[in-house]
């Protein structure tokens, strides 16, 4: 798979789990995009790709958290 396919493939992914609020699933998926980006040597969109990871890791682990900042 040529690597814009597969970091467009990615990147809808990315966009359908972040819509539906599915956290878990943008973290497998960021963990999989960076890692694409990396073996482009992307590196500045691999770091992009890394700070997004670390967000969904974070509102994955406090949901209530989020669903609060999310009704503000």
């Amino acid at each position: 798979m040529e690597t814009n396919t597969t970091f467009d493939h990615l990147i809808d992914a990315v966009n359908v789990a972040l819509e539906a609020g599915n956290w878990a699933q943008v973290v497998e998926l960021t963990a999989a995009l960076y890692a694409a980006a990396s073996d482009s040597g992307d590196a500045q969109f691999a770091e992009l790709v890394q700070d997004l990871h670390w967000i969904a890791n974070d509102a994955s682990a406090h949901p209530l958290d989020v669903a609060t900042v999310v009704q503000v």
